[in-house]
């Protein structure tokens, strides 16, 4: 018979066969009639029910195809930016995710004449592939949220001046960037970091 002790397991360790407890949340049922954990978390058997459930420990933030997120430029690229996403429709994540953000379709310009190092952009996320989050900044409302000097790392501000849409007060450069509808609205940041203005 199998031992009731409160146990952690981790996704795919084997609980019991079918004849002892039927599969319940937090469990599958392999072709040979196992049932085996698929998240981590503690097992629970339901002597009633006959069922064995999986209660999950820690919930792990879901993102998926669709979603808007806040990220921040880490590394960059030509053509590709490594982002660290820090939260998803309008909340902070919990464990910080990595995406990568790829240059316009089509387009001969830079990554760099769109986004740099530090900006904080909002995102969509266009796909997910083998674990992989990609995202775009293409659409309408979407880019640079907070621009970042790349020269002394300064916060820049909204410009208009020939090509040029952003400019950084301390060194005086003009920059480009693509950016979206919220970029300089310390209010909209704010709440998504979950801070008070």
């Amino acid at each position: 018979m199998v031992e009731e002790k409160p146990q952690i397991v981790l996704p795919g360790e084997r609980l019991c066969v079918l004849e002892e407890f039927l599969s319940g949340k937090g469990t599958r049922v392999s072709a040979d009639g196992v049932v085996f954990a698929t998240v981590v978390g503690r097992v629970k058997f339901d002597r009633n029910k006959r069922e064995v459930h999986v209660e999950v420990i820690k919930e792990l933030d879901n993102i998926t195809v669709g979603d808007i997120v806040l990220g921040e430029v880490r590394e960059l690229q030509s053509k590709s930016a490594m982002i660290r996403i820090l939260g998803k429709n309008g909340r902070l994540l919990k464990h910080q995710r990595v995406a990568a953000l790829l240059a316009k379709p089509g387009s001969k310009e830079s990554l760099g004449h769109y986004v740099s190092v530090g900006d904080v952009i909002l995102a969509k996320v266009t796909s997910i592939i083998s674990g992989l989050l990609n995202v775009s900044i293409w659409e309408p409302g979407l880019g640079v949220i907070q621009a970042i000097c790349d020269n002394c790392g300064s916060t820049m501000t909204n410009v208009k001046k020939d090509k040029y849409n952003v400019y950084c007060p301390k060194c005086r450069k003009f920059d480009t960037r693509k950016m979206c509808a919220h970029h300089g609205n310390e209010k909209r940041l704010y709440s998504w970091l979950g801070l008070m203005t």
